[in-house]
């Protein structure tokens, strides 16, 4: 779901910019979303972690707490995820 305060339409999640990181040491999979153009250093990020991604009850957490458009996809694994 597209927070509209914090990423302008007309975009849909289907064309939103993406970027995938699967650590397999862990089972975690790092997710992000941000407006098509958007640097990966830019605080427009929306980032996903999901844990035990391969196993049947994978769990979602989100960067910062929440499900704004406001993290720095370059800072992915040192983010606090909740």
């Amino acid at each position: 779901m597209i927070n509209s305060q914090t990423i302008q339409y007309p975009f849909d999640h289907g064309s939103l910019k993406t970027r995938s990181v699967y650590v397999a040491a862990t089972d975690i999979l790092y997710l992000g979303f941000a407006a098509p153009g958007t640097e990966t250093s830019s605080a427009s990020w929306q980032i996903r972690r999901i844990s035990n991604y391969t196993e049947n009850d994978p769990y979602v957490d989100f960067a910062g707490g929440t499900n704004n458009f406001d993290q720095v996809w370059d800072d992915y694994a040192g983010l606090s995820y909740s």
